[in-house]
């Protein structure tokens, strides 16, 4: 019972790690008019968004998803700022490429799968670190040492899948 709780509780945090890890870039691109806008890419689990901000307070945003192409485009615009909106998210992709080639690292996935792999690899060390350090002169039995085994194949598994999505 006490492992499928870790399990759980695994998984759970992998999943909010993934979430938090999902980092905003933001980039302040200048016209040869003057005109500054405020670029924010945000990464999403199943593609990326633009947010274009004016001086002026207005913003816009596109979305770029697996479910289709670009989307939103704010209607509160001149036409003026949108073709501006445009101009800017094409400067910003010319200077830091476009997000949507190259996979993005998963930092929870690589450590599920270290943790993993140590756990799979050597069984008494992961004993050790959970309950080992509390006894004397104490060694694990058979079961605990194939369970920890066990243990640390299915985190690499799930280290693997937490990687990859």
């Amino acid at each position: 019972m006490k492992f499928i709780i870790q399990v759980v509780v695994v998984l759970c945090s992998s999943f909010f790690v993934t979430t938090c890890l999902m980092a905003d870039s933001t980039d302040t691109i200048t016209f040869d008019s003057g005109e500054t806008v405020q670029v924010i890419l945000t990464k999403l689990s199943d593609g990326y968004k633009y947010e274009v901000e004016f001086e002026n307070g207005h913003s816009n945003s596109e979305d770029h998803t697996e479910g289709g192409g670009p989307g939103f485009w704010s209607h509160s615009l001149s036409e003026e700022e949108i073709h501006l909106a445009g101009e800017t998210v094409n400067r910003y992709e010319k200077i830091h490429g476009d997000p949507s080639e190259g996979a993005s690292i998963n930092l929870a996935g690589i450590i599920l799968i270290i943790v993993g792999v140590i756990g799979a690899i050597f069984p008494y060390v992961m004993w050790y670190l959970e309950i080992g350090w509390k006894l004397k002169e104490a060694e694990p039995s058979d079961l605990a040492i194939w369970m920890n085994r066990a243990g640390g194949i299915i985190v690499v598994i799930v280290g693997v899948f937490v990687l990859f999505s």
